[in-house]
């Protein structure tokens, strides 16, 4: 059996991850950028192991590709891609509120924190932390429904949801009555979810968890 890996390795790598999931998040390594051990270590002032194993982290996160002969690139984001991307957005959003336990005592509580966060990183336009904090937020619904496949699949989702966010962000930010008026509805829309789960209100959850994916693709079809 393999040995447990020591706290400070396992330490490094989450900073690795976070670190180059962050710089892929603000598209400061671009889509379709090639990336590799090296150019981490040289960029970031990461060791290599810890490099490695963030790659192939976010390999699995769907963030980074693999090329066959060709190297590590970062997922590329085109048209056909996004509107794939939503197609099964829509999806997961409609399914963690139909296996949304209600039964969860602390998942209201739990959204309402996450609520007060987002609210908190929108007055102080934090865009990485307002994308981390939606996550986190879907991804608590997810984490309800007590399916390890449902919360991975709605993970590998939000994981792309950041980079669209962040850039749709920044492109409202032009326009601080468009980025207000947008998170004035966001904030709405969160409220009457933690609203539904406080009532069990499972067909009023789906239905305002699809409304919720539906404005965000578009938003992001303006751009």
């Amino acid at each position: 059996e393999r040995a447990p890996e020591p706290i400070a390795a396992r330490s490094l790598t989450e900073l690795a991850v976070e670190t180059i999931r962050n710089r892929i998040l603000d598209l400061t390594l671009r889509p379709g950028m090639r990336i590799d051990e090296k150019l981490l270590m040289e960029r970031f002032q990461l060791s290599r192991t810890p490099a490695r194993e963030a790659l192939n982290r976010l390999v699995a996160e769907g963030l980074v590709e693999m090329q066959a002969n060709k190297g590590t690139f970062v997922r590329p984001l085109d048209v056909g891609q996004v509107a794939q991307f939503f197609d099964a957005y829509h999806v997961a959003e409609k399914m963690i509120g139909f296996f949304c336990r209600f039964t969860d005592v602390e998942l209201a509580d739990d959204l309402r924190r996450l609520q007060s966060e987002h609210e908190q990183a929108v007055r102080r336009r934090r865009y990485l932390d307002i994308t981390r904090i939606n996550a986190g937020f879907h991804g608590r619904i997810a984490r309800a429904s007590r399916n390890e496949y449902v919360e991975a699949f709605s993970g590998r989702l939000h994981n792309h949801a950041r980079r669209l966010s962040y850039f749709v962000y920044h492109m409202e930010a032009a326009d601080t009555g468009t980025l207000g008026e947008q998170q004035v509805m966001v904030a709405g829309e969160h409220n009457t979810i933690i609203d539904c789960i406080g009532n069990a209100d499972r067909r009023g959850l789906i239905s305002v968890l699809g409304q919720h994916s539906a404005r965000f693709q578009d938003r992001i079809m303006r751009f």
